[in-house]
């Protein structure tokens, strides 16, 4: 006889038991299976969660730009009317007091 048998024979080893371990294997591997789809199903709600948050947060910076390209193009537009030549000189002229030099005032000088 082998060992298991004689251990079985013995009493040692009794039928149960053997049983009662197989079990006990069974019940931790299902125990860990369901640990395993449960974290699964728990992980995918919260990257879905992540996601959605993510998602709202790109259209908000979306519409955050397209506002200050606008806004960018009417503060070009209000730069260019407010550098245009002829607006420059009534305002030197209006509200400064400013008048164009005689030719024999201008000097000019030379950088070379």
């Amino acid at each position: 006889m082998n060992a298991a048998a004689r251990l079985l024979n013995q009493g040692v080893l009794s039928r149960g038991w053997v049983v009662s371990v197989l079990l006990a294997r069974f019940d931790m591997s299902l125990f860990v299976l369901i640990a395993a789809v449960l974290i699964s199903a728990l992980s995918l709600v919260y990257m879905t969660n992540l996601t959605r948050s993510l998602n709202a947060s790109l259209e908000q910076s979306y519409a955050e730009h397209d506002q200050l390209h606008i806004q960018r193009g009417q503060l070009l537009l209000e730069k260019s009317t407010l550098t245009m030549q002829a607006r420059v000189q009534d305002v030197a002229e209006g509200r400064l007091n400013m008048v164009v030099p005689e030719g024999k005032a201008v000097v000019i000088v030379d950088s070379k």
